[in-house]
């Protein structure tokens, strides 16, 4: 990593105030929204199997009120043979076609998790209704798991997901060309690897429109994933790959949460400052407030717009083509 000096420290200090000057403007005044945020602080920078069912608790209550919107739900639709590689599809249903598609990338560690969560089934549904509600097709998958698979399968998961969907947009009324994908801790590992491993592209170019990275994992030290190699596991990083990437530049959205463990903050800051140094140019980037490293997408379309928000204009910028 190069070293971290003043600029790189002012200009993602700059990107986190601007963040958290846009938040301040959407007000919560929700009571069940403003306790669960009071217990996510009490909570703390933790990630404890303690914090991540009461995190998800709190939600799974949250959920049961939401807007579930009018949406016709597809479960179980296979892009690949194993059991792990399966997509549930909510489609708005007021026969549009040519939408943006936004396929959430759960989290867990690369050894654990699902589409659906094991506490309530409205998560992680929450992600898919929330995109579907604002006339997007919303695409919740699930990916196959260490000790399963090695490098670089899982990243092959999410090459997989994109040629299924290019392949099948006109059912589901999707333009092949602007799907986006949103991913979560572990999940931004094989994104991170579709956007920069060429290994995983089709032709040296991932095929998606763009991408929203929310408190993503970026090193490389699952051995039982990246190997026994503290060399190759380096090379595999996402940093790694990042800087040795030539191919064509995807538009990204990189979020952090208030509450994630340092490790996780310090990972999204020195992607980001090292994306800003290679292409002269910053991406987005939020620092999600009140939130911890599981919130960050468990709050998805529970009524707290305040980030969520920022993702529909992210992808409704690169839709019309403006530069992210």
């Amino acid at each position: 990593m190069k070293k971290t000096t003043i600029a790189t420290i002012t200009t993602i200090t700059a990107a986190v105030c601007a963040s958290a000057a846009l938040a301040q403007t959407q007000a919560i005044t929700d009571p069940q929204l403003l306790d669960a945020y009071a217990k996510i602080r009490e909570m703390g920078p933790n990630l404890t199997p303690q914090v991540i069912d009461g995190t998800g608790r709190l939600y799974a209550e949250i959920h049961k009120s939401s807007d579930k919107g009018n949406l016709e739900v597809t479960r179980d639709v296979h892009y690949g043979p194993d059991a792990k590689q399966a997509m549930d599809i909510y489609t708005p249903q007021d026969g549009g076609d040519e939408r943006p598609a936004v396929v959430f990338i759960h989290g867990g560690g690369l050894t654990g998790g699902d589409k659906v969560n094991p506490l309530s089934d409205l998560m992680n549904a929450n992600v898919a209704t929330y995109f579907g509600r604002h006339g997007m097709v919303g695409i919740n998958a699930t990916y196959r798991l260490v000790p399963n698979i090695t490098y670089p399968e899982g990243a092959e998961d999410m090459q997989a997901i994109v040629g299924w969907i290019r392949a099948n947009a006109p059912e589901y009324g999707i333009d092949p060309n602007k799907i986006f994908f949103l991913c979560s801790s572990a999940g931004c590992t094989h994104t991170a690897s579709l956007l920069f491993n060429p290994e995983v592209m089709f032709d040296g170019a991932p095929n998606i429109a763009g991408a929203i990275m929310m408190s993503g994992a970026y090193d490389a030290g699952n051995t039982d994933y990246f190997g026994d190699d503290a060399a190759l596991r380096e090379q595999r990083s996402t940093y790694a790959l990042a800087d040795a990437y030539t191919g064509p530049r995807v538009p990204l959205f990189l979020l952090s949460a208030e509450y994630d463990p340092p490790a996780i903050e310090q990972g999204t800051a020195r992607l980001y400052l090292q994306l800003c140094e290679k292409y002269n140019d910053c991406p987005r980037f939020a620092q999600a407030r009140d939130h911890n490293h599981i919130s960050i997408n468990q709050h998805i379309n529970s009524g707290d717009d305040r980030y969520t928000s920022m993702m529909v204009d992210f992808i409704e910028r690169v839709v019309r083509g403006e530069d992210e």
